[in-house]
Protein backbone atom coordinates (compact mmCIF):
# COMPACT_ATOMS: atom_id res chain seq x y z
CA UNK A 1 0.00 0.00 0.00
CA UNK A 2 2.83 2.38 0.40
CA UNK A 3 3.52 2.39 -2.58
CA UNK A 4 0.14 2.84 -4.09
CA UNK A 5 -0.05 6.29 -1.06
CA UNK A 6 3.87 7.31 -2.66
CA UNK A 7 2.03 7.70 -6.43
CA UNK A 8 0.15 10.04 -5.06
CA UNK A 9 2.02 11.88 -2.02
CA UNK A 10 5.33 11.78 -3.92
CA UNK A 11 4.04 13.31 -7.16
CA UNK A 12 4.78 17.21 -6.70
CA UNK A 13 2.10 17.52 -9.92
CA UNK A 14 -0.73 16.20 -7.77
CA UNK A 15 0.07 18.54 -4.68
CA UNK A 16 1.02 21.80 -6.58
CA UNK A 17 -2.58 21.19 -8.46
CA UNK A 18 -4.09 20.63 -5.58
CA UNK A 19 -2.61 24.03 -3.81
CA UNK A 20 -3.47 25.59 -6.62
CA UNK A 21 -6.98 25.10 -6.53
CA UNK A 22 -7.71 25.51 -3.04
CA UNK A 23 -5.70 28.06 -2.31
CA UNK A 24 -3.11 27.31 0.02
CA UNK A 25 1.16 26.72 0.43
CA UNK A 26 2.18 23.45 -1.63
CA UNK A 27 4.09 22.56 1.72
CA UNK A 28 0.05 22.52 3.44
CA UNK A 29 -1.10 20.75 0.57
CA UNK A 30 1.62 17.97 0.57
CA UNK A 31 0.77 17.60 4.39
CA UNK A 32 -2.87 17.47 4.53
CA UNK A 33 -2.50 15.03 0.92
CA UNK A 34 -0.07 13.15 3.04
CA UNK A 35 -2.16 12.41 6.20
CA UNK A 36 -5.31 11.60 3.71
CA UNK A 37 -4.06 9.64 1.37
CA UNK A 38 -3.51 6.39 4.19
CA UNK A 39 -6.56 7.08 5.71
CA UNK A 40 -8.54 7.17 2.07
CA UNK A 41 -6.78 3.95 0.80
CA UNK A 42 -7.87 2.14 4.02
CA UNK A 43 -11.06 3.10 3.74
CA UNK A 44 -10.52 1.05 -0.02
CA UNK A 45 -9.43 -1.89 1.50
CA UNK A 46 -12.31 -1.41 4.27
CA UNK A 47 -14.63 -1.62 1.75
CA UNK A 48 -13.08 -4.17 -0.30
CA UNK A 49 -13.30 -7.09 2.59
CA UNK A 50 -16.56 -5.72 4.19
CA UNK A 51 -19.86 -7.56 3.62
CA UNK A 52 -21.30 -4.63 1.72
CA UNK A 53 -21.38 -4.27 -2.61
CA UNK A 54 -18.02 -2.92 -3.23
CA UNK A 55 -19.34 -2.87 -6.84
CA UNK A 56 -19.30 0.60 -7.21
CA UNK A 57 -15.88 0.77 -5.88
CA UNK A 58 -14.89 -1.58 -8.29
CA UNK A 59 -16.39 -0.17 -11.30
CA UNK A 60 -14.72 3.23 -10.16
CA UNK A 61 -11.26 1.54 -9.97
CA UNK A 62 -11.82 -0.49 -13.92
CA UNK A 63 -12.52 3.39 -15.42
CA UNK A 64 -9.10 4.06 -16.77
CA UNK A 65 -10.26 8.05 -16.51
CA UNK A 66 -8.79 7.96 -12.89
CA UNK A 67 -5.49 6.77 -14.06
CA UNK A 68 -5.30 9.41 -16.58
CA UNK A 69 -6.09 11.79 -13.86
CA UNK A 70 -3.44 10.42 -11.62
CA UNK A 71 -1.27 11.11 -14.71
CA UNK A 72 -2.13 14.63 -15.44
CA UNK A 73 -3.53 16.05 -12.54
CA UNK A 74 -2.55 19.17 -13.70
CA UNK A 75 -5.14 19.22 -16.87
CA UNK A 76 -7.99 18.52 -14.50
CA UNK A 77 -9.90 21.22 -13.50
CA UNK A 78 -10.45 19.93 -9.76
CA UNK A 79 -12.71 22.90 -8.44
CA UNK A 80 -14.82 21.67 -11.36
CA UNK A 81 -18.52 21.05 -9.32
CA UNK A 82 -18.54 17.90 -12.21
CA UNK A 83 -15.58 16.98 -10.66
CA UNK A 84 -16.08 17.65 -7.24
CA UNK A 85 -19.71 15.69 -7.64
CA UNK A 86 -17.67 12.52 -8.66
CA UNK A 87 -15.08 13.12 -6.34
CA UNK A 88 -17.83 12.98 -3.61
CA UNK A 89 -19.42 9.73 -4.94
CA UNK A 90 -16.05 7.94 -4.88
CA UNK A 91 -15.91 9.67 -1.38
CA UNK A 92 -19.15 7.62 -0.46
CA UNK A 93 -17.40 4.27 -1.23
CA UNK A 94 -14.06 5.18 0.82
CA UNK A 95 -15.40 6.62 4.04
CA UNK A 96 -19.02 5.50 4.06
CA UNK A 97 -21.07 8.56 4.50
CA UNK A 98 -20.62 12.46 4.96
CA UNK A 99 -20.21 12.03 8.16
CA UNK A 100 -17.52 9.61 8.31
CA UNK A 101 -15.77 12.28 5.92
CA UNK A 102 -16.17 14.75 8.45
CA UNK A 103 -14.57 12.59 10.85
CA UNK A 104 -11.59 12.30 8.81
CA UNK A 105 -11.49 16.14 8.12
CA UNK A 106 -11.63 17.06 12.08
CA UNK A 107 -8.76 14.23 12.56
CA UNK A 108 -6.23 15.69 10.26
CA UNK A 109 -7.11 19.30 11.09
CA UNK A 110 -6.04 18.30 14.85
CA UNK A 111 -3.02 16.32 13.41
CA UNK A 112 -2.06 19.88 10.72
CA UNK A 113 -3.51 22.50 12.18
CA UNK A 114 -5.04 23.46 8.91
CA UNK A 115 -8.81 24.22 9.04
CA UNK A 116 -11.18 21.13 8.41
CA UNK A 117 -13.24 23.20 5.63
CA UNK A 118 -9.56 22.89 3.51
CA UNK A 119 -9.38 19.81 4.41
CA UNK A 120 -13.05 19.28 3.48
CA UNK A 121 -12.58 21.09 -0.22
CA UNK A 122 -9.59 18.99 -0.31
CA UNK A 123 -11.09 15.23 -0.08
CA UNK A 124 -13.25 15.18 -3.20
CA UNK A 125 -10.38 16.32 -5.29
CA UNK A 126 -7.94 13.32 -3.44
CA UNK A 127 -10.30 10.74 -3.95
CA UNK A 128 -9.78 10.16 -7.68
CA UNK A 129 -6.23 10.13 -7.23
CA UNK A 130 -6.58 7.32 -4.74
CA UNK A 131 -8.73 5.48 -7.56
CA UNK A 132 -6.47 6.22 -10.03
CA UNK A 133 -3.30 5.01 -8.05
CA UNK A 134 -5.91 1.53 -7.22
CA UNK A 135 -6.59 1.44 -11.28
CA UNK A 136 -2.49 1.43 -12.12
CA UNK A 137 -1.70 -0.45 -10.07
CA UNK A 138 -4.45 -3.62 -10.95
CA UNK A 139 -4.14 -2.54 -14.32
CA UNK A 140 -1.91 -5.71 -14.96
CA UNK A 141 -3.25 -7.91 -13.47
CA UNK A 142 -7.23 -7.33 -14.09
CA UNK A 143 -6.30 -8.71 -17.50
CA UNK A 144 -5.69 -12.03 -15.75
CA UNK A 145 -9.28 -12.29 -14.52
CA UNK A 146 -11.16 -11.12 -17.40
CA UNK A 147 -12.59 -14.59 -17.83
CA UNK A 148 -13.61 -15.04 -14.22
CA UNK A 149 -15.68 -13.17 -11.73
CA UNK A 150 -14.25 -10.15 -11.76
CA UNK A 151 -15.67 -8.74 -8.49
CA UNK A 152 -14.06 -11.65 -6.45
CA UNK A 153 -10.70 -11.96 -7.98
CA UNK A 154 -10.19 -8.02 -7.99
CA UNK A 155 -11.26 -8.08 -4.24
CA UNK A 156 -9.18 -10.29 -3.76
CA UNK A 157 -6.21 -8.69 -5.68
CA UNK A 158 -6.62 -5.26 -4.28
CA UNK A 159 -6.60 -6.15 -0.68
CA UNK A 160 -3.63 -7.99 -1.09
CA UNK A 161 -1.98 -4.28 -2.06
CA UNK A 162 -3.33 -2.76 0.41
CA UNK A 163 -2.66 -5.51 3.21
CA UNK A 164 0.76 -5.51 3.22
CA UNK A 165 2.10 -8.31 6.22
CA UNK A 166 -1.13 -9.93 4.50
CA UNK A 167 -2.49 -10.54 8.18
CA UNK A 168 -5.86 -10.25 6.95
CA UNK A 169 -6.08 -6.75 8.21
CA UNK A 170 -5.62 -3.27 7.05
CA UNK A 171 -5.84 -1.40 10.60
CA UNK A 172 -2.22 -1.77 11.05
CA UNK A 173 -0.78 -1.52 7.84
CA UNK A 174 -2.45 1.83 7.47
CA UNK A 175 -1.59 3.12 10.80
CA UNK A 176 1.84 2.12 10.03
CA UNK A 177 1.65 3.96 7.10
CA UNK A 178 -0.12 6.83 8.34
CA UNK A 179 3.08 6.82 10.86
CA UNK A 180 5.15 6.98 7.97
CA UNK A 181 3.81 10.06 6.68
CA UNK A 182 2.99 12.17 10.22
CA UNK A 183 6.72 11.51 11.88
CA UNK A 184 8.58 12.24 8.72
Amino acid sequence: MAGLIDMIVSNPAIVNSIAKQVGIDTSDAGSIIGKLAPILMGGAKSNLQSDKDSGGLLKQIEDTKYADMLDKPDSVNMSDKGFIEMGNDILANLTGSKENSREVASHVEQETGISSAVIKSILPMLAPMIIGALTKQTASTVNEFQNQQRSTGLDSILASFIDQDHDGSMIDDVMGMAAKFIFK
